[in-house]
């Protein structure tokens, strides 16, 4: 990755490339010259990972040598000279091919989130053929049904043997599956009929599906054939070798999309970048996206370990999995970036999930009505929310993020001295938003490629929905309020709020959805050093819970923080 030349760079209307390579110029840290902090930072995350890969490791047993060769060879290619390149150019690359092998890691969604967001970028127009090693070629009449509509997808996991077959989260699959589903995709099955089968005869496998759907005719003409496949036989003398030789140059342009190597992101973090870039390109037709830092991917692979050892000990799809460790792992993790000692740990709480059936009762015991209706709220709509006493953090979805946003949410309650939820709304409405920003930056901590939505995506959201949607008074609440924000930090004046919502449960709704934007800003604060520790950690330690004092705190950090220009892109934007 050679340096980027500082001529030539203009305004945001440059193609998105080029906008990566201005804002690695902006990086804080440049070159080799890593301050000490920063190379704390980087030690504590490689640390973080290799311990996480040796529990894997613990898990699954030794690697067999058929997959410690395919790691190698894929691994001396992460050694080539990538360059900074940007979705811009891999979507135009796309466009242009009439294949593209896009690669997988099995349990982790946002793998799978990266490849829909390149498909959803291509024109509508047109035609795309999904092949899916999660299935194979025996199950084609069964996507062919669901696709069309005529299969619901509990039978299509109940007949494929999903869990059996290929194992990995429905979940990570199921929006792509609708993608064919809404776009009238073909989804092409190209997985090994047997699980167990060696690395290299899952490639020939794939290779003679698609040998013979292209020979039945049933490619349409000019279709783009998108491939996602595990990321190790992505190497190029692997998978894309074995389609060359049996399709014969059926397909004229091919396209690889690696996801997230950490050769790569490892080094673009020696040189300050790992936060400003997205998109690595190799040649014309090769590119990896980090969409996610590695250590985030192998968090999520040890959970799904996890929970799917568990649910086979206890014969049932689990919740076995113990959160509470994990969570207490993240806390770690950030106490220690935040300097708060190696001791900050968590030792006075329990996290519970859905499935938890001692959680409404715990829940009764120490919340009021109205507080157990904002909790009922926040289940039914899949949102985490901490419990400052009796010590309940309850975890809404097993991801990363939402494990991580309640580990920032318990160093806040430990910092502030917080004594209660954050439910008598409208009245602590700011204070919400403050405490939903401290989850988020904390989360952001644990995985910077984290994005919060911006008031662009806000616009767009309200823009396409209805009159009656739910969510819709939310979305007025929170653009009114960042409106507001912004005409204080400018001019200093403050607007009186205009929109008296209906559903006392659309105050919490905008706290979460302005809470990551503001978190967003802090993190970006935070990260270029416009923010010491030091006066975060101060912020960390008001106590939003008293309200009448903190309402004036508000005002301060919003115009601390600014307008928020460092993050302009939207989520659709982003890979």
């Amino acid at each position: 990755m050679r340096p980027v030349s500082k001529r030539g760079a203009k305004a945001d209307s440059q193609p998105e490339h080029k906008r990566s390579k201005r804002e690695a110029r902006r990086a804080p840290r440049t070159g080799d010259a890593l301050v000490a902090a920063d190379r704390q930072w980087l030690r504590v995350r490689e640390s973080l990972l290799r311990q996480l890969k040796e529990q894997v490791s613990r898990r699954l047993g030794p690697e067999p040598e058929a997959i410690r060769s395919y790691a190698r060879r894929w691994e001396r290619e992460m050694r080539a000279p990538w360059k900074v390149s940007g979705k811009d150019e891999l979507i135009a690359a796309v466009e242009r091919a009439d294949l593209v092998f896009g690669g997988d890691f099995h349990a982790f969604a946002q793998a799978q989130k990266t490849h829909l967001k390149i498909l959803e970028a291509l024109p509508t127009g047109r035609q795309v053929v999904l092949a899916l090693e999660a299935f194979a070629p025996r199950h084609q009449a069964l996507l062919d049904a669901y696709v069309s509509g005529r299969l619901p997808e509990g039978e299509l996991l109940r007949r494929s043997r999903w869990k059996a077959h290929w194992g990995f989260p429905w979940e990570n699959y199921r929006p792509l599956a609708e993608f064919a589903r809404e776009r009238g995709a073909r989804l092409l099955a190209v997985g090994s009929s047997e699980r167990g089968e060696s690395l290299k005869a899952r490639e020939f496998a794939a290779a003679r599906a698609l040998r013979r759907f292209v020979a039945a005719g049933e490619r349409p003409e000019g279709a783009l054939v998108y491939m996602v496949f595990g990321d190790l036989h992505l190497a190029s003398g692997h998978l894309p070798k074995v389609v060359e030789d049996e399709l014969q140059g059926v397909f004229r342009r091919a396209v690889t999309v690696h996801l997230n190597p950490e050769r790569l992101y490892f080094a673009l973090a020696r040189k300050g970048l790992e936060g400003s870039v997205d998109v690595l390109r190799l040649g014309a037709d090769r590119f990896c996206v980090l969409a996610s830092p590695p250590w985030v991917q192998w968090q999520s692979y040890l959970m799904y370990l996890e929970d799917a050892h568990d649910a086979g000990l206890d014969g049932d799809d689990g919740d076995g999995i113990e959160w509470t460790d994990h969570v207490d792992a993240m806390i770690r993790l950030a106490a220690h970036d935040l300097g708060l000692g190696a001791g900050f740990g968590a030792h006075d709480f329990t996290v519970v999930t859905a499935g938890d059936r001692g959680l409404w009762p715990r829940l009764k015991a120490g919340l009021n009505r109205r507080e157990l209706n904002f909790a009922r709220h926040s289940i039914q709509g899949g949102r985490s929310f901490f419990i400052p006493r009796p010590g309940i953090f309850f975890l809404a979805r097993p991801t990363i993020n939402h494990a991580a946003e309640l580990a920032g949410h318990y160093i806040h309650w430990r910092l502030s001295g917080m004594g209660r939820p954050l439910w008598r709304l409208p009245g602590d409405f700011q204070a919400l938003i403050w405490s939903e920003a401290v989850g988020f930056f904390i989360s952001k901590l644990v995985n910077h490629k984290r994005h919060a939505e911006t008031l662009t995506d806000l616009r767009l959201r309200l823009a396409v929905s209805s009159p009656r949607d739910q969510g819709r008074e939310a979305l007025m609440i929170a653009i009114e309020q960042r409106l507001s924000e912004l005409l204080l930090f400018t001019s200093g004046r403050r607007r009186a709020p205009r929109l008296r919502p209906r559903r006392s449960a659309s105050w919490l709704d905008a706290a979460r959805i302005l809470g990551g934007m503001m978190g967003e800003r802090l993190y970006l604060a935070y990260r270029s050093r416009k923010i010491s520790k030091g006066a975060l950690l101060s912020l960390l330690r008001l106590d939003p819970s008293a309200v009448r004092q903190f309402n004036g705190e508000y005002e301060s950090i919003v115009r601390r923080l600014g307008p928020g220009t460092g993050a302009p892109r939207t989520r659709k934007e982003r890979l």
